[in-house]
This record gives C-alpha cells, sequence and structure tokens, in this order.
C-alpha cells in the first residue's frame, strides 16, 4: 500500500510540472477607509423556522454573514467593488405559507424531525490591503446518522474587493506547489483513503478558491470532510508559516499580506 502510495505522489509531482505550465499569470490590485482607522463591519443574524407539513419537512436556518453594505465597507475604492461584493450571501426565498417563526434565539430545536442548516461568516483577517472571510456551514438531513461540515475561506484585495488567487500570490512557483503538496500528503492526508477512492487528483485542491488564505499565522490550507480523509478526521488542514512564505513570495506580496506597519485586525471584528 505504501509503494503504491508513493508512486501516487511521484505522480503527482508530475502532474504539477505540468500544470505550472497551463498557468496564466495574473496580476493583484495592492490594497473609501482611511489607513488609521478600523472598518466597523457587523454581522447580520437571521434564524427561521419552516413546516412544509410533509413528513420530513420541517427545516430550521440560521444565517449570519455580512450584508452587501458590510462589505462595501471593507472596499477602499468604492466604483468597482469587485469579487467581494458578487460573493455575498443570498438567502433562498421561501413560501412565506410554510414560515412558522423567526427571530429565533437559537435552531437548536429539540425534534429529531427536524432539517438544520447554519451558515456562518466570519472576518478573520485584515489589514489595510487585503481581508480573508472565513465561510462554514452546517447541514443535517432528518434522521441522517451524521452532520455535513464545510469551511471555505477567501482572501480579498481591499483595493477593488478583488479575489486574490493562488497566482496572484505565488505565480507559477513549481517548487512552492512541490512544498505544500509534500505537506498535505505527509501531514494531513489518509493514504489508505486516498488509494480506495482513488482520490489522489483531490490532494492538489490547494491551488482552488476557497481551499486557501492568508491569515495571521500565515497561509491557511483547508480541505474539505471526505476528500483527502475519513469524515471521521473532520476537515484537515495546515498553516505555512510566514517565515516559509517569506522564501516564496516576492516582496511586494509579502508585504502586502503581512507588512507589521499595516496590521490593523481587531477583536472586536470577530464572531459578531
Amino acid at each position: 500500500m505504501k509503494m503504491k502510495f508513493s508512486m501516487t505522489v511521484k505522480i503527482l509531482s508530475l502532474l504539477l510540472v505540468a500544470y505550472s505550465f497551463m498557468l496564466g499569470t495574473n496580476t493583484c490590485a495592492s490594497s473609501m477607509i482611511d489607513k488609521n482607522t478600523i472598518a466597523n463591519v457587523k454581522i447580520q443574524k437571521l434564524l427561521r423556522f419552516m413546516d412544509t407539513q410533509d413528513e420530513y419537512g420541517k427545516f430550521c436556518e440560521e444565517y449570519n454573514y455580512f450584508s452587501s453594505l458590510q462589505r462595501v465597507k471593507l472596499v477602499k475604492k468604492d466604483f468597482l467593488l469587485g469579487d467581494i461584493l458578487s460573493d455575498s450571501l443570498s438567502i433562498p426565498l421561501i413560501n412565506p405559507d410554510q414560515l412558522v417563526a423567526t427571530n429565533l434565539t437559537e435552531c437548536n430545536i429539540q425534534d429529531i424531525d427536524v432539517n438544520e442548516f447554519k451558515y456562518k461568516e466570519k472576518l478573520s483577517y485584515l489589514n489595510e490591503n487585503i481581508v480573508t472571510i472565513e465561510v462554514f456551514q452546517y447541514e443535517y438531513g432528518a434522521g441522517a446518522a451524521h452532520a455535513n461540515r464545510n469551511m471555505s475561506h477567501y482572501t480579498y484585495s481591499r483595493e477593488y474587493g478583488m479575489r486574490i488567487d493562488w497566482e496572484n500570490l505565488f505565480g507559477q512557483n513549481e517548487a512552492f506547489d512541490k512544498y505544500v503538496l509534500d505537506r498535505v500528503v505527509k501531514e494531513i492526508a489518509d493514504e489508505d483513503f486516498i488509494a480506495y477512492f482513488k482520490a489522489s487528483d483531490q490532494l492538489l485542491n490547494f491551488h482552488t478558491s476557497g481551499y486557501f488564505a492568508i491569515v495571521n499565522e500565515g497561509l491557511l490550507i483547508q480541505y474539505g470532510k471526505y476528500e483527502i480523509t475519513p469524515g471521521s478526521s473532520g476537515l484537515p488542514s495546515i498553516v505555512v508559516p510566514k517565515e516559509v512564505l517569506k522564501q516564496y513570495m516576492s516582496k511586494e506580496m509579502y508585504e502586502m499580506c503581512f507588512s507589521p506597519k499595516s496590521l490593523i485586525l481587531a477583536k472586536d471584528m470577530r464572531d459578531k
């Protein structure tokens, strides 16, 4: 099994070489808010309980999110607003006849026949140039044995609110891709799971928007449930520390992301 897994890793390394030649180069904007002030970005909250009168037709939904107006506060130039606005949550409409209650205190209803859905956005990193938003989703179907969870992260330039992708941060850096892949394989991937489900391609998901983000500690790599490990392993992740990133990022990009002089992350903006 280990020989088979090692061969898979070698094949993936070759795939990375080919993949790097296909990457296009994009430019990232460097960074409505004065540099010395902190954006007062508040979380909106909505809880609602519905009943369709069908079997397993009761639903409790909870949303904690930044409204479009709140997202605008994170952008310095307000005439484009880019991806940060287009990525705003759109809460699905419901049949008003099925709405039982709103503004509940919590979504924990003691009824095994209730479906639950929770969505939570959190500001996880902010400096004068960039912002990272964490998105957590939880879904439980009535009568199901287990709930599904997912966590994703998105980093935006605050100049125009454009999403920052992998190539913006690292260019076509094969050495860094290999560094991340090696750490994922050695530290969080389950080789038996990968081999059994033929999921080796999933290891390369760290390039994809939502799987990586700039955070205070460095670069977060976050996989979903059942992608490279069994469900019992939860949501596997690693962090590439800033001292390592400094070796692979351009000086300008590193300073844009981590310059100590620009850090304005505020405790009161967490978990609101």
